[in-house]
């Protein structure tokens, strides 16, 4: 680096590369590519790699198709092939015809599977290797290898038949406490977990966390041996599916971040927004429905929000707990009944103890028996309503190959807001018309 470079540059040059990318998404985007332009390529394309989604096409708008292969060589091909997938086809078509060839195809490789299955996640720097090597001769060849490319990362070596489809694998420990003369077909572990390329992530995320693999080899139609997905693969695809379902659950895009850009949050948000506003307006139409029995009652309204407000609370419990079993692949076909027998089991107990409560208290503060029992009654009912919701509503958008997560709270809350209310408003009017007030 030159004298002249300025002091805030060299600040820059010190940061690690996810640190960097932290600054680049907080700087205005032109300042952010003004930046990436003096930094050495090696720099920028580290903190490109790190840098989230929404903000890599307007730095990558900072390179031309020359500088743009310079960069997609300096980084990992997964990472590259993820680059790429933002740029236009015609800037990707410029870009990819500035790279050797090899890295090229590689790249064009990558590129054929979606960015959300197991050839998307995958990437294609892995060692295979022949039955009849021997363990001497493989020792060679990741010494030679070490001098040409990264291979800290290799965990696992895979060996391959004739058609290149997987046969085996070979750990780094049998290759350092193995005889010399022994060949990988004497060594290797036929048993093999592997992932398909059309494997989605969630699936991909399940079996790393049943397996507790370094690595699991990817195959294509045919079984050929095609690529790895490392655990910091999947690690990076498990907190971005919990994320997603995160924000799912509450109406978000899945994809929103606090530095997304207002204009884009908008319209990600304002949709929900107004399915939420539809829900709210269909539990205000029932209220509507008992105005006589609230103007006879006054004391009714206090308690709405009690009954509805425990039910949501309680739903959400339920909900986050299928969703969660849901993800993970937990819930095997014919388990829905169980979890549903389970839900209502709880939700009838904790009705019967929240309603026990509520009711003494309704009584207590109000002078009415009447008023306790039917608030208690309704506290019971919206909780059997609850529960059932947060296993139906899941399993329902599953059953209809929907996420589990999609909004499923805005639907949830409108159950029990609606419920709730019909509920405790509809067992008044009945004490009002048996009882007399």
């Amino acid at each position: 680096m030159s004298q002249s470079t300025p002091v805030f540059l060299e600040e820059y040059l010190k940061l690690h590369a996810a640190d960097l990318a932290d600054r680049l998404q907080r700087l205005d985007a032109d300042e952010a590519r003004a930046l990436l332009r003096q930094l050495p390529t090696e720099k920028a394309a580290a903190a490109l790699a790190e840098t989230e989604d929404e903000r890599i096409p307007d730095l990558l708008a900072a390179f031309d198709a020359v500088q743009l292969a310079k960069i997609l060589e300096h980084i990992a091909p997964a990472d590259a092939a993820d680059l790429l997938q933002h740029l236009s086809p015609g800037r990707r078509r410029e870009a990819l015809g500035k790279l050797p060839g090899e890295i090229a195809d590689g790249l064009r490789a990558l590129l054929r599977y979606p960015e959300d299955s197991a050839g998307g996640v995958m990437s294609n720097r892995l060692i295979a290797l022949r039955e009849e090597m021997t363990v001497e001769e493989v020792r060679e060849l990741l010494r030679e290898r070490a001098q040409e490319e990264r291979t800290e990362d290799i965990a696992y070596l895979y060996v391959t038949n004739q058609e290149q489809r997987l046969v085996g694998i070979v750990s780094l420990r049998d290759l350092v406490f193995r005889r010399a003369e022994r060949s990988m077909g004497e060594i290797l572990n036929r048993d093999v977990k592997f992932l398909r390329v059309t494997d989605d992530q969630e699936e991909l995320a399940r079996k790393f966390e049943h397996y507790h693999y370094l690595g699991l080899p990817v195959v294509d139609v045919d079984g050929r041996l095609v690529g790895v997905v490392r655990a910091s693969d999947a690690l990076d695809v498990a907190r971005k599916e919990a994320t997603e379902d995160m924000q799912l659950m509450v109406g978000l895009s899945g994809e929103e971040r606090a530095q997304t850009p207002w204009q884009q949050s908008i319209r990600w948000r304002l949709p929900w927004l107004y399915v939420n506003l539809a829900t709210a307006f269909l539990a205000a139409f029932v209220v509507g429905l008992f105005e006589d029995t609230i103007a006879h009652w006054t004391a009714l309204a206090i308690f709405l929000p009690i009954v509805a407000g425990q039910g949501g609370n309680a739903g959400m419990q339920t909900l986050t707990v299928i969703i969660r079993d849901l993800a993970l692949g937990e819930i095997a076909p014919g388990d829905g009944r169980r979890a549903l027998v389970k839900e209502i089991t709880l939700g009838l107990l904790n009705g019967l103890a929240i309603g026990l409560v509520v009711g003494l208290i309704g009584w207590w503060w109000k002078g009415s028996m009447m008023l306790g029992l039917v608030a208690g009654g309704a506290m019971v009912l919206n909780q059997l309503a609850a529960a059932a919701s947060g296993v139906l509503i899941p399993l329902g958008l599953k059953s209809l190959r929907l996420d589990p997560a999609l909004a499923s709270s805005i639907f949830l809350t409108t159950v029990t807001d609606v419920a709730g209310f019909f509920f405790f408003l509809g067992l008044a009017t009945m004490g009002l018309k048996w009882f007399g007030m």
